[in-house]
Formats: C-alpha cells, structure tokens, sequence
C-alpha cells in the first residue's frame, strides 16, 4: 500500500504545517544585533588631519584618541590647534610645530600662549602635555609683540627640567626672541619648530 506524498495533488485538507510559506518568514536578528552595519567613519579631507603619533594614520585634527591604535593626538578641542600645512590662523604671527606630538599652536596677537601641563594656566597646551613629564607645569609662554616679534619667556620659578632655544638655556623670567627656524625646547624631550608668517614655509 503506498502513502499519499504531500505536495502530489492530495488535498491535505487544509492542514497548517510549519514548512508552509517560508517566504514569508521575517529574519529575526539576536538582540542588539543592528540589522545593517553602521556606516564607517568619514576620512578627513586631504590635507585637513593630523598624523598619529602612534601609528601615523591621518585623523580629523580634532579627534582624542586615534580610531586606529587609541594614541592619544590632542585635545579634542579645536582651540589653537592647527593641521600642519593648513592656512595660518588670522592675526597669527607664528606657530609651533611639536612634530613628535602631532600638535600645533599658533601665537595671536593679545593672547599669550602658555606651555605647561597646568590646565587652568595652560589651556591650550595642558592636555597634549598631560603625560610629558619632563614639561613643568607652568613651564613657558610665548607672546606676540605689536611690531610682530615673537618672545619666548620660562617661568619666573623656573622649572625642574629647563627650557632651550637652538640649545641654549634661558633663565627664568628673561625673554629670548624667537626666529623662523628656532628650536624651543621644554625639558629633555618634547621640542618645537618655530614658523613665522612670511618668512618661509608654515
């Protein structure tokens, strides 16, 4: 005696089984599980980023941390902050270049830039500083005289490692000029370029 195969013209009598419709089956996802993947991150524009100082990858001059290897690039915070090769902030007579951090800040006219790790002192520099040990925490400032000259001065406490320009120490409270080219450096390490309007490649 042969069985009526289901699916061969036999009328199953309206029989509602678990394989009928699987067409109509909707995906049902683990939850929290997004149903499409999140788009990725936009890439900054050409010429618009900084340089990672862990793995070199190009990131939005604004960014903490690199999305790449979670070094730390800057402070998040636009400020003084400034992509190298970008237009030069307007009134700004020079910016430091701090290659080994990726970081730059232009010197405005009126406004001081300080150097340190003090935050409340030194707001546009502390939190790049933050882990630069050999930085003083109120270390140095540079300031923009109305003619264009450009000053550096260390505390007049002084600090515990020392500032230098092209290799020479200065002492505490005594300007020294700075120059297109100059070297200032703030403890054994962490050291700038100097770039002035005009005067050559900024």
């Amino acid at each position: 005696m042969t069985g009526a195969v289901r699916g061969a013209g036999v009328d199953d009598g309206g029989r509602d089984d678990a394989y009928d419709d699987l067409d109509e089956w909707e995906p049902v996802l683990p939850e929290g599980v997004p149903a499409t993947p999140p788009p990725p991150p936009e890439s900054p524009a050409a010429g618009s980023g900084v340089r990672c100082p862990g793995c070199a990858a190009l990131v939005p001059p604004v960014t903490v941390r690199c999305p790449r290897c979670l070094a730390r690039v800057g402070s998040g915070e636009p400020g003084r902050q400034r992509a190298r090769g970008g237009p030069m902030p307007a009134g700004a007579r020079a910016v430091l270049y701090f290659d080994t951090l990726a970081l730059s800040l232009p010197v405005l006219p009126g406004e001081p830039l300080r150097l340190g790790r003090d935050p409340g002192w030194a707001p546009d520099s502390a939190n790049s500083f933050r882990e630069q040990t050999t930085v003083s925490r109120r270390h140095a400032g540079v300031s923009l005289d109305p003619d264009g000259t450009v000053w550096v001065t260390e505390e007049t406490g002084g600090t515990m490692n020392g500032t230098w320009v092209n290799d020479t120490p200065l002492l505490p409270g005594e300007r020294h000029r700075l120059r297109h080219g100059d070297r200032l450096r703030l403890g054994r390490t962490v050291g700038c370029t100097v770039r002035l309007a005009g005067e050559g490649p900024c």
